[in-house]
């Protein structure tokens, strides 16, 4: 098959190996229960965060979703394509709408990092197919020690439709890998590790400072200068979603240790953040985020940044690749499954099914809701703007 969708089983098999993990989720081997949509018209609901959050990278996403429905036809297989972007709602109302038109077979998530679980929650209910385009928080679909009953606690309905929700953007556990890899080219000789004490910044935390314990030494402490200063340490990691409470950590730390370097995760990927710390925290401030340098995209990711260009005018934001192959590949199931698709259970399954699928990112396949591809890249603060200047693909 072109997609690389595999061809269509008889029940949902995402689960098979769960046991291998330890419970996995709530993650058990779904009932034949489908909700089955009429007509020859289905909605795909796409997600935009509330109040401009996520800034360009998210506007750029919601436009690739857009672009790749296009030039589709706004068509997959016999079945025309209904688009409903869902502007600046908080993601429940957003997902309740979805749920509500029973027209719906897809919904594009959420484009803030560790944002999902609401919208998962509600979108299981009803059996509705859930890609995120750019959440990256791993215990959506991962066991976490800092998160409790995840990721069984997001999907109410499991039993009845299975697990519903996938991504397209590789995970925080990844993006871990990414950041410790870089620590030695950066000159960290130990590593101090803090959070927000959120499910997302607890998470990324515990995982950068598993992965960087194997080779540095590691300390573990509150978000606060003084705490920073008596660890010894010469770099700092904060595992946050606040771009405020981020920022003024790091202009505390640049004034209080000049020379420590300061790593912030992909939700604070935003050029508000940047030109938002001091001079001095600018100087020594590294973010990394899912995507690509221009060098190291595939083929089809060149022609989908010219693409990108040619219809809004500007290059794109490095997310929206991941926007892009979100439609593109819930497209292609929809476009795959023939009579099927509009069976939103038959949806689901095909998606989380998908293996060695070609697209603008690589060839990936979904293993558990995520994607096998783990393309990063890192970047640094100049005269307040976040400049791209490391690829990293990141492994396991």
């Amino acid at each position: 098959m072109g997609s690389g969708v595999l061809a269509r089983g008889r029940t949902i098999t995402v689960c098979a190996a769960a046991a291998l993990v330890g419970c996995l989720s709530g993650c058990t081997q779904a009932s034949n229960s489908t909700i089955t949509v009429s007509g020859r018209t289905l909605s795909i609901y796409a997600s935009e965060p509330p109040g401009g959050a996520g800034g360009q990278q998210a506007r750029d996403a919601i436009a690739a979703e857009q672009l790749a429905l296009q030039q589709a036809g706004g068509q997959a297989g016999k079945f025309r394509i209904n688009f409903v972007k869902l502007a600046g709602k908080e993601p429940s109302a957003n997902a309740r709408s979805a749920i509500e038109d029973p027209s719906t077979i897809a919904y594009l998530g959420e484009l803030v990092p560790g944002t999902s679980w609401i919208s998962i929650q509600i979108t299981n209910e009803q059996g509705v197919l859930e890609v995120s385009p750019l959440d990256t928080a791993a215990y959506l679909t991962q066991p976490s020690s800092v998160v409790p009953g995840a990721p069984g606690r997001y999907y109410p309905s499991s039993k009845t439709y299975g697990d519903t929700f996938a991504r397209v953007v590789p995970t925080t556990a990844q993006e871990a890998r990414a950041d410790v890899a870089e620590l030695p080219a950066l000159g960290v000789r130990k590593l101090y590790v803090a959070s927000d004490g959120q499910p997302y910044g607890s998470a990324l935390a515990d995982a950068v400072a598993g992965d960087a314990a194997a080779t540095i030494p590691v300390a573990r402490g509150a978000a606060d200068p003084a705490s920073f200063k008596r660890s010894g340490a010469n770099a700092a990691f904060f595992g946050s979603s606040s771009e405020p409470d981020s920022a003024h950590l790091f202009d505390a730390l640049a004034a209080e240790s000049p020379n420590a370097k300061l790593l912030a995760p992909s939700a604070l990927y935003d050029d508000a953040f940047a030109s938002s710390l001091a001079p001095a925290a600018q100087r020594n401030a590294y973010v990394s985020s899912p995507g690509f340098l221009s060098q190291d995209l595939p083929a089809a990711g060149v022609k989908f940044v010219a693409d990108f260009k040619a219809a809004y005018g500007h290059d794109p934001a490095p997310s929206a690749i991941f926007g892009y192959e979100a439609m593109a590949a819930v497209l292609d199931v929809i476009r795959e499954a023939s009579s099927a698709a509009n069976s939103r259970a038959a949806v689901v399954r095909d998606f989380l099914e998908i293996r060695d699928r070609p697209s603008v990112l690589g060839t990936y396949s979904i293993v558990h809701g995520d994607t096998t591809l783990a393309p990063f890249v890192l970047s640094r603060i100049q005269g307040g703007r976040l400049v791209r200047y490391k690829f990293v693909a990141a492994q396991g």
